[in-house]
């Protein structure tokens, strides 16, 4: 025997002050043979001192024979032990636990040195590593990639001190004991505690007729702040990228001043009935003091456009393009196959046409053309023009969504990031994730604002040099767009007067015209094509004619405030009537004039 061996290696007569020493030492022995332990018994005094002690190999005994086999034979779980002799007695002689007992041999296979990091007495997450777990399963890093990380830090697997399978136990007992109040106490603590964090945090709950609860709504104050100035015009989503309990999960969502997504509220619902969505709408205007949107883009579900002809009766609803071309395609594939024109023919009746009359022709055209009079789809969508048709949305403000894809980018988010058995609380972490990362976005635009001067086209223009003071930077670039058009403009006719002015406007091969109206009293601008009355942003005839009438600076009430670097200045009240406070990172934009 070296001298190395004496160091680790178990004899008689070794002493050890404590059961913990004792076992750290017969772990440390096992890892260097190769080979698991387990405590076979330890006897206590009255005082909880331990007297005596058994420390055994991992495959010491046998299996019971009831355990070993499942009914009808099958095994319930391979088995692993041997009756391995291996051991160490312990007692308690002059105040330390004594080795009188070491049996060395085994009966069995050893664990090599690239295997015995898997034995089960030599794995355990520790603190810090527990830690690290929580956080990546907080940021919606999966289960393998975390213990890639971790094995990364490590140097290797082998020395993370734990396995792949070890990270997915400790998760799962998390959260189990996370969710020891129950789904409905979970959620319960959630809403209180974000309450004791902003008193405008609101909440409701659905009820069904046993009192149990069917759908939830909520909005934090931002949400709350962010529809108070930007609450205009709204898209609805439902998606079935849920939690465990399969619920759908509702997004109110819109555009900020920088065209970015922000989410007004959200839901998990229990069902999609014309009730729930009633309920729906309700709580939605009662968490933002009743302010209805101007304009409201849904899919085709009937349950909803019920529910928001009850609920918001002057508020426009307008229907997804991008579903209805889905549904479309649905119902009407096999005939857009093969070189057919008839999606290009639906898409140039949904975008392209600006006159009602040309709209009917090019309809009745496409429905001679390809046979499809007694389509259903045809018939339906043909009764619902007014809600998706270019043409017969001039004037209703849509700021250029004309579908929910705003929200299913927010969905995308939230599908990369949800797991099949996600309980309630990781749900709204995941939740609270995404909704960081959109506003951390928009404060990055504030950024770009205030660090970057406005490019002009035209350095001297008057006009640009107004508005990309202000506009926020991504508004100005499509305002801007619009100046650049107006020089490609031509005026062949024109009737002026001291006060009212009128003027066709025409585009170098583009066939139809604009007609443009000017007031040279009041400066007020109407124009055919209602750009300012969808978008908010005057267009490019306007600008023409602002042009013709020697107008070098934008009158105030073409200027949406929506779409300005102030847009975010004003008191916006909770449902109680009171100021709400939200983030104040996003409120503070004075600076970035």
């Amino acid at each position: 025997m070296t001298s190395s061996d004496v160091d680790w290696k178990p004899k008689i007569g070794m002493g050890f002050d404590s059961m913990e020493e004792a076992n750290k030492f017969w772990l440390a022995y096992s890892f260097r043979v190769g080979f698991g332990v387990r405590v076979r018994f330890a006897n206590k005094k009255e005082d909880g001192s331990v007297s005596s002690c058994r420390l055994v190999c991992c495959k010491e005994g046998l299996k019971r024979k009831e355990k070993r086999y499942a009914y009808e034979g099958k095994y319930t779980r391979a088995d692993v032990r041997t009756n391995c002799p291996v051991r160490i007695t312990l007692s308690r002689k002059n105040g330390k636990l004594v080795i009188n007992d070491f049996e060395e041999e085994h009966n069995h296979d050893l664990q090599n040195s690239e295997t015995k990091h898997m034995l089960r007495s030599h794995r355990k997450i520790t603190e810090v590593q527990a830690y690290e777990i929580d956080l990546a399963n907080d940021s919606g890093l999966r289960q393998k990639s975390t213990f890639q990380l971790l094995s990364t830090q490590a140097g290797h697997r082998a020395n993370v001190g734990f396995t792949e399978v070890d990270v997915r136990n400790y998760i799962t007992a998390r959260r189990k004991r996370s969710m020891a109040y129950g789904e409905i106490g979970c959620l319960s603590k959630y809403f209180q505690r974000q309450l004791l964090e902003n008193p405008s945090f609101f909440h409701a709950y659905q009820m069904d007729v046993e009192e149990h609860i069917t759908n939830v709504f909520w909005c934090d104050a931002q949400m709350i702040l962010d529809y108070g100035y930007f609450g205009d015009v709204v898209s609805l989503d439902t998606t079935y990228c849920t939690n465990y309990a399969n619920r759908p999960l509702a997004f109110f969502s819109g555009f900020n001043h920088y065209r970015g997504s922000v989410i007004f509220g959200a839901a998990l619902m229990y069902d999609e009935t014309s009730e729930s969505f009633r309920w729906l709408f309700d709580t939605f205007l009662q968490a933002h003091n009743n302010k209805k949107p101007k304009t409201i883009f849904t899919d085709q579900d009937q349950a909803m456009a019920r529910a928001v002809a009850d609920v918001m009766p002057e508020t426009h609803h307008g229907l997804c393009t991008w579903h209805l071309l889905q549904n479309g395609v649905k119902h009407l594939g096999n005939m857009m196959k093969g070189g057919s024109s008839l999606l290009s023919d639906i898409k140039k009746c949904m975008y392209d046409i600006d006159i009602e009359a040309d709209f009917e022709k090019l309809w009745f055209d496409m429905i001679h053309k390809f046979n499809i009079h007694d389509k259903s789809w045809i018939i339906s969508t043909y009764e619902l023009k007014k809600k998706w048709a270019s043409c017969y949305m001039k004037g209703v403000l849509t700021l250029g969504m004309r579908s929910t894809q705003v929200s299913e980018s927010l969905n995308a988010h939230f599908k990369s990031c949800m797991k099949p058995n996600v309980n309630i609380l990781e749900f709204f972490n995941h939740f609270e994730i995404v909704v960081e990362e959109k506003r951390a976005k928009e404060l990055s635009c504030v950024y770009e604002s205030s660090h970057k001067l406005a490019r002009l086209a035209y350095e001297t223009a008057p006009i640009l040099i107004q508005m990309g003071k202000t506009y926020t930077h991504t508004v100005f670039e499509l305002f801007q767009d619009e100046f650049k058009l107006f020089l490609t403009l031509s005026v062949p006719i024109r009737h002026e007067s001291d006060s009212l002015c009128e003027y066709v406007i025409t585009k170098a091969k583009h066939e139809g015209s604009w007609r443009v109206s000017f007031n040279r009293v009041s400066n007020s601008i109407t124009c055919s094509c209602r750009k300012f009355d969808t978008f908010g942003i005057l267009c490019s005839h306007a600008l023409k004619v602002f042009e013709l009438n020697d107008v070098k600076v934008i009158p105030d009430n073409y200027i949406l405030k929506r779409w300005t670097r102030e847009a975010r200045f004003g008191v916006v009240q909770d449902f109680r009537g009171k100021e709400v406070e939200g983030d104040p990172n996003l409120s503070r934009n004075r600076m970035f004039r």
